[in-house]
């Protein structure tokens, strides 16, 4: 028998096989023979694309982050508003493959952002921020977003105004009156997080320690 003209699978489909099977039956479930039996191939067919399944993930992380666009900068618009819908972006991508996102954290390689990376920093340099803080903002703003989306996953519903769950009024008192005070989803709590985060570290920048102290105190 002649090979086929075209081939069984390709990248592609064995990315979008691998989503499908993690978004609808979870980590657990996913496996390559798993993947080979969803595409009807045989699973050694899976390493004529793939070396392995850590490379397998790692295409599929990227597949992920993809999804997340990098908004225009529309005139007249805060460099800082920018950030706040790129990052809702990312979020939402992320949100999108709630079962996928510890994949995220073991497979994303950054250089896959490097690209996204460069326009952010073009965006900051234009407004005016100093380079010395630009990497301090993208690295947190990488590790805040990722870090927040994964702790909205563990509640349900995700946006829930329910953010601290289980508090007793008599034993969290002052935490129960927090609580009902506070007026924001978990969506928007990202935001206001965000926007925050930003204004912080340029208002830090102000009165920020020495190059010198700051090694001092982080031992380094």
């Amino acid at each position: 028998m002649g090979r086929p003209v075209k081939p069984l699978i390709s990248r592609s489909s064995t990315i979008a096989a691998s989503i499908e099977i993690i978004d609808t039956e979870g980590m657990d479930a996913f496996s390559l023979p798993r993947v080979a039996k969803h595409l009807n191939v045989r699973t050694s067919s899976l390493y004529h694309h793939f070396a392995d399944r850590r490379e397998l993930m790692t295409e599929v992380a990227k597949e992920i982050m993809t999804e997340a666009l990098v908004p225009d900068l529309p005139p007249n618009t805060h460099w800082v508003e920018w950030f706040v819908d790129l990052s809702l972006n990312y979020r939402d991508a992320i949100l999108r493959h709630p079962n996928a996102a510890l994949v995220l954290v073991q497979f994303l390689p950054r250089d896959v952002l490097t690209s996204t990376y460069e326009k952010c920093a073009r965006i900051l340099d234009d407004a005016g921020v100093p380079a010395s803080l630009h990497v301090v903002m993208l690295d947190g703003l990488e590790k805040l977003s990722l870090a927040t989306t994964l702790t909205d996953l563990m509640r349900d519903p995700v946006d829930s105004r329910e953010i601290f769950p289980n508090v007793d009024a008599g034993r969290h008192p002052t935490l129960t009156h927090a609580l009902a005070a506070n007026r924001w989803s978990s969506r928007e709590l990202f935001v206001v997080t965000i926007r925050g985060f930003l204004a912080g570290v340029m208002s830090g920048a102000t009165a920020a320690p020495s190059d010198a102290s700051l090694r001092d105190l982080i031992g380094s």
